[in-house]
C-alpha cells in the first residue's frame, strides 16, 4: 500500500535537495497556512491554548485567539505562492480553518493555480460548498478523539449536536470524495481517551475513512504517558492486525511519540526541511515550522508590510535559515526529525564511492 506519510517523499524532490546543498535560494514547495486562530471547538489538550491554557506548549508565546489573516493579504499570499512555484498548501490551525470567512474563495484561488490542497479540520463545518471543493483534495484529515458522545463533548467542550454533525460529515465526505482523495482521522491519545483506541478504529473504519493516525498528546507534564502507553500500544497493534486492509490502514505514530520529546533539544545540527516547508500563521507571520508557530524566537518574517515573495527571497530570511541550529534553538518536539536526519545522510555520502552500492 502506498504510504502517504513516508519521510522518503523528500527524495522525489532531488532538484530541491541539490539546490539546498549548493546554497541556492529556492521557493518552498509546501506551505501550511493557518488562516485564523478562531475555533468553534475548545479542546482540552490544544497546544495553542484554545481549551485548557495550561496545555499550551511552552514555546507558543504569541498566540492571540482572534488573529486572522486579512483577506487582502491572503489574496496577495496566494498570488505570490502561485508565482514562485509552490506545489502544495495545507489549511490548518491555529484555530479551525473552515471558520475563515473567505475560505471558499481562498481554496478556489489555489485550485485555479493548480496548487495541490489539503485540510486539517475538526470536521464540523465540512459540508456544503466547502466540502465539495475538498472532494478532490489530495488529503483531508479530521481530528476526532473519542467514539463516545459524552467523552467527545468533554474533550472538546462542544455540544451533543457537534458530535453527531462531525460523524455525519465524515460519512458523507467519505461517500462523495474522489477516490484519490485520502480521508484520514487524527486521534490524539491522552489519559481521557486512552482506552478507546481500538473502539475508535472500529467505528471510524465503518464511516469509510482511509486511515487513522494515532498520536500522543503533547503535554507539559513530564512522563505523562508512562502509565498508559502499554495499554495504548496493545490496542493499536490489535487494530492493525484485525482491521487493516487495502482500503483502510492504522498509522502508529504513538509508539515513537509518547516519550517526552517536548522537553528536549534536537540532536541534528541542521534543519533542511524548513527551507522546503514553511508556515504562514494567522498573525501574518512566517515561522520555521508548524511546531514552532507562534514562537517569538522562530519568526522568519512578518508579512504585515511585505509580500511573502519578497520576504522569502530576502537576504535576512536566507541568513535566518542558514543560522538556525536545532541543537540549541529547537527545544520542542520536532515532526521533521527523521526527515532532517535522512537528508543529512544523503548529503554526507562520499560521491567518489556512489557506484559501490
Amino acid at each position: 500500500m502506498a504510504n502517504q506519510y513516508s519521510s522518503l517523499k523528500i527524495f522525489h524532490h532531488k532538484e530541491a535537495l541539490d539546490a539546498i546543498h549548493d546554497g541556492k535560494k529556492i521557493a518552498p514547495f509546501y506551505i501550511r497556512i493557518k488562516p485564523t486562530n478562531i475555533c468553534n471547538h475548545h479542546c482540552s489538550y490544544c497546544t495553542y491554548g484554545a481549551g485548557d491554557i495550561q496545555n499550551q506548549t511552552l514555546n507558543r508565546d504569541l498566540v492571540k485567539r482572534t488573529d486572522t489573516i486579512p483577506w487582502d493579504k491572503m489574496q496577495e499570499i496566494i498570488r505570490d505562492i502561485g508565482d514562485i512555484g509552490v506545489k502544495a498548501v495545507t489549511f490548518s490551525g491555529g484555530g479551525e480553518p473552515l471558520t475563515y470567512p473567505k475560505i471558499v474563495d481562498a481554496v478556489q484561488m489555489l485550485k485555479d493555480r493548480n496548487i495541490d490542497i489539503s485540510l486539517i479540520s475538526n470536521g464540523q463545518l465540512l459540508k456544503g460548498r466547502i466540502a465539495e471543493l475538498f472532494y478532490d483534495a489530495k488529503w483531508v484529515r479530521i481530528s476526532f478523539d473519542s467514539p463516545h458522545e459524552a467523552e467527545y463533548m468533554k474533550l472538546r467542550n462542544v455540544s451533543t449536536e457537534a458530535f453527531h454533525t462531525v460523524c455525519d460529515n465524515i460519512k458523507i465526505f467519505a461517500k462523495n470524495k474522489a477516490k484519490n482523495c485520502v480521508l484520514g482521522i487524527n486521534f490524539v491519545i491522552s489519559k481521557a481517551n486512552y482506552n478507546r483506541v481500538y473502539e475508535a478504529a472500529v467505528l471510524l473504519k465503518s464511516f469509510g475513512v482511509n486511515n487513522i493516525k494515532f498520536a500522543a498528546v503533547l503535554d507539559n507534564q513530564i512522563d505523562y504517558h508512562i502509565n498508559i502507553k502499554d495499554t495504548v500500544m496493545a490496542q493499536i497493534h490489535r487494530a492493525q492486525q484485525e482491521l487493516s486492509s487495502e482500503e483502510f490502514s492504522i498509522i502508529n505514530n504513538y509508539e515513537n511519540d509518547w516519550m517526552d520529546k517536548n522537553f528536549k533539544v534536537q540532536q541534528f545540527p541542521h534543519c533542511y526541511t524548513c527551507k522546503l516547508v514553511t508556515v504562514i500563521a494567522a498573525d501574518s507571520k512566517v515561522y520555521y515550522c508548524h511546531t514552532r508557530a507562534y514562537d517569538s524566537k522562530a519568526i522568519l518574517g512578518d508579512l504585515s508590510n511585505i509580500s511573502f515573495k519578497k520576504m522569502w527571497f530576502s537576504d535576512e530570511t536566507t541568513k535566518k535559515l542558514q543560522n538556525l541550529n536545532p541543537k540549541q534553538d529547537c527545544k520542542n518536539f520536532c515532526v521533521y526529525e527523521e526527515r532532517n536526519q535522512l537528508i543529512q545522510s544523503y548529503f554526507d555520502v562520499d560521491y567518489d564511492h556512489i557506484n559501490f552500492i
